[in-house]
């Protein structure tokens, strides 16, 4: 028959590891297998602010239409705007181009499929020691100083996934630095911005970069930070040099978009939109 030589796929690390975690009858155990934000029961926890905005959409009844291929504009405003700060004269230039994606995920799988005409080969760097429990830095350095020009480098911008050592700010200030010297590109991956120190100080490193002239991509998801977990709402953000290049960029993502998966998702950016687009229900949030 047609598919009777398919085989089992390679085994889901996480998914097994859940199951034993749930198998588990110790009392004292933490399951922190799962980014989820869960009570003393172990079950989901919602925002204040995000029941508000879901009682707020049941009564006005926004309908079910698909989003246009590119997003929701009024969420992506918005979303851009908790990325690189409420009087951001990036967002003001006009420079910035900005999709919705099926979180953050997705955000970097376009953003990937849109570098990847450029890209030549991937190579890991080391990032942590484990000896320190920190950033090791100099061999962050030594991948830098050996990278060729163009070179692609993915950056976290905050609460580091799995290690947690983030890069303090003089780390950030050197390493845009050392990046520009030798022209290389930043794509930002932020799936904790709100839940390490702060929305502004969590992304300290990306917003320098941007003030330093870098052109770069951020992959943003909403799915932590406002605990819209499977509701998959993300956003691509892409610094251009000029209000022309970030037009042809849009367009090109949008192309990307069409072809992968037509649109996104629609709920969990209006109620994300119903947050940020209302300044005491951002206050709450």
């Amino acid at each position: 028959m047609f598919f009777d030589n398919v085989q089992q796929g390679a085994p889901d690390v996480m998914y097994e590891l859940k199951l034993r975690a749930d198998g588990d009858t110790n009392p004292n155990k933490v399951d922190l297998g799962v980014g989820i934000y869960r009570n003393e029961q172990g079950l989901y926890h919602e925002l204040k602010a995000l029941k508000d905005a879901k009682d707020h959409l049941a009564a006005t009844n926004p309908n079910h239409d698909y989003e246009v291929t590119t997003g929701n504009a009024e969420y992506l405003r918005n979303a851009a705007r908790i990325v690189f700060g409420n009087s951001s004269n990036i967002l003001e230039s006009g420079r910035v181009a900005s999709v919705q994606t099926i979180s953050g995920t997705g955000s970097i799988h376009i953003a990937l499929m849109f570098l990847s005409r450029s890209v030549q080969g991937l190579e890991k760097t080391v990032h942590y020691s484990p000896d320190t429990g920190r950033v090791d830095w100099n061999s962050v350095l030594e991948a830098v100083h050996g990278a060729a020009p163009d070179s692609i480098f993915i950056l976290q911008a905050c609460c580091h996934n799995p290690t947690a050592a983030d890069f303090s700010q003089d780390q950030w200030k050197t390493l845009a630095k050392e990046m520009n010297d030798r022209r290389l590109f930043p794509l930002f991956d932020m799936a904790y911005q709100g839940l390490g120190n702060g929305l502004d100080e969590d992304v300290f490193g990306l917003r320098h970069f941007a003030q330093e002239g870098f052109e770069l991509l951020a992959c943003q998801t909403f799915s932590k930070s406002f605990g819209l977990y499977g509701e998959r709402v993300g956003a691509l953000h892409a610094i251009c040099p000029t209000v022309q290049v970030a037009s042809a960029v849009h367009d090109q993502l949008r192309f990307l978009i069409r072809s992968e998966f037509s649109s996104s998702p629609a709920y969990g950016a209006r109620l994300v939109t119903t947050i940020l687009s209302d300044p005491k229900r951002e206050l709450i949030w």
